[in-house]
């Protein structure tokens, strides 16, 4: 008799649980979704925030090949409110389907917008959301951020893997641009000097118009303070040691003027910047030691047939860099921005006198004297003898 009851609990309990493994009650279909690719923030004229946000279109297939008639496979939603949540939550009422942040590829933020409002504030809620990942681009451009949905991607499907793309592999085979990720600028904006590089892309003034990273935002405190070239990025990613690959031009060493014109190029094995503070007087001293280690790109004035003429070059290339690395700190010390991340290093130190400097720290940066130091080692020329291939 036990044994029976027993066997039909067993049988019981069995059956609740297929009933509730086989159960779909809270199960979602992908047509109730609407994935999302990329966002634009900007300021309306009373003040508000408007969302435009570029969102994936189905395509319809027949025997494996699209249908869609011609048409892009994203549309443009635009959306107008205080908050950039409710903004969001708005999307639904022209799309029809629950706004999906998991694919998001870039978030453009409009440059005037980034002057005027605090960036910290106007990313929180994709920090909040559960689906946005950390890992979505941010990128400040010029003029309005929302007009570079209506241009046409080069390569990719969309304007947003464009736009990501452009800066993933400017940044590793350029060295003139920066990747900044949503946990980067969270980090960095929450460190101790609060200042991050963020991308920049303007369209070129061709027609027609094509978008393309002409630089770096700087952001400080918040808001964007000032602009770097791309030229400048690459001096900054070898001072942070963020350098990942590119080409160094230089001009021509040739005293002749119309030869001065003429650019000759390295190609880079490695740069490395060893930073040696030293705080115990204020303001403080930095020495900067950066190594390059390349080999020749490109030789349009110059010939490397011996030891002598080697050196040479390294000493021309090396006299340049330092002058252009202490032309841009120069300018951070003016502007009182620690784009360095000087500040940081000391509070990692030296935690107590951080404190005591922190207050003053814009003023203190800016008196701080910085001994800048470059080597320049030529590893190869590319060709059995270092000469212009066409000589003269």
């Amino acid at each position: 008799m036990k044994s029976i009851v027993s066997n039909s609990m067993k049988a019981l309990s069995i059956t609740c649980l297929l009933i509730c493994l086989a159960g779909c009650w809270n199960s979602k279909e992908l047509t109730d979704f609407g994935f999302l690719m990329g966002v634009s923030l900007d300021q309306t004229d009373e003040g508000s925030i408007e969302l435009n946000t570029q969102v994936y279109r189905p395509m319809e297939t027949v025997g494996g090949a699209g249908t869609g008639g011609g048409k892009p496979p994203y549309v443009t939603i635009k959306t107008v409110s205080d908050s950039i949540f409710d903004a969001a939550r708005e999307l639904t009422l022209y799309l029809g389907r629950k706004a999906q942040w998991s694919h998001m590829r870039v978030i453009l933020i409009g440059e005037q917008f980034a002057k005027e409002y605090d960036i910290g504030e106007i990313l929180d809620y994709f920090y909040r959301d559960h689906e946005a990942r950390l890992t979505m681009l941010v990128i400040i451009v010029k003029g309005k951020a929302a007009d570079y949905w209506e241009q046409k991607p080069f390569i990719e499907r969309s304007m947003s893997q464009q736009l990501l793309t452009i800066i993933e592999m400017g940044s590793a085979t350029s060295g003139k641009t920066k990747s900044a990720k949503l946990l980067d600028i969270a980090l960095q904006l929450n460190s101790k000097v609060k200042t991050v590089l963020i991308p920049y892309i303007e369209p070129t003034k061709e027609q027609p118009k094509t978008l393309y990273s002409s630089g770096a935002a700087i952001v400080h405190k918040g808001k964007m303070v000032d602009y770097l070239s791309s030229s400048e990025v690459q001096r900054i990613l070898m001072l942070t040691n963020e350098y990942k690959g590119g080409i160094i031009e230089f001009p021509c060493m040739n005293e002749d003027s119309e030869k001065k014109k003429k650019k000759e190029t390295l190609e880079t094995l490695s740069i490395k910047t060893k930073v040696s503070p030293q705080f115990t007087e204020n303001p403080p001293t930095i020495k900067m030691l950066t190594k390059i280690e390349a080999l020749v790109g490109e030789l349009r004035c110059s010939s490397i047939k011996d030891e002598k003429e080697l050196k040479k070059l390294e000493d021309h290339i090396k006299k340049l860099k330092k002058e252009e690395i202490e032309v841009l700190i120069q300018r951070f010390q003016e502007k009182k921005v620690d784009v360095l991340g000087i500040g940081n290093n000391l509070y990692q130190q030296n935690p107590h006198l951080w404190e005591k400097w922190e207050k003053d720290w814009d003023d203190i940066f800016a008196e701080t004297q910085f001994e800048i130091n470059v080597e320049v080692s030529i590893q190869g020329t590319g060709i059995p003898v270092g000469e212009k291939v066409a000589g003269e």
